[in-house]
């Protein structure tokens, strides 16, 4: 089965780093309940020392609301956003 991951990076396409500091966080609810209904399918990670939010295509079907806004914020600030076919 493939799995298509998104990364959305905190870089901006022009090579500036995205402020605040914190916008994953402020971006995901961090909630322990609230992280459950991803059941692992968004995580905050650093990559290459990057703040960075990775999720997977299921989490269209665990949370549109949350997979649509998480598109949306990355055009509409011009994030860096990737699309990875994993096999």
């Amino acid at each position: 089965m493939t799995t298509t991951q998104y990364t959305i990076s905190g870089m901006t396409q022009d090579g500036q780093k995205f402020r605040p500091s914190d916008w994953t966080e402020r971006l995901v609810c961090t909630q322990p309940e609230q992280l459950k209904r991803y059941s692992g399918h968004l995580k905050i990670r650093r990559i290459n020392g990057i703040k960075s939010i990775v999720f997977d295509d299921q989490l269209k079907y665990t949370c549109s609301f949350t997979f649509d806004r998480l598109v949306a914020f990355a055009k509409t600030n011009h994030l860096i956003f990737t699309k990875e076919i994993i096999e």
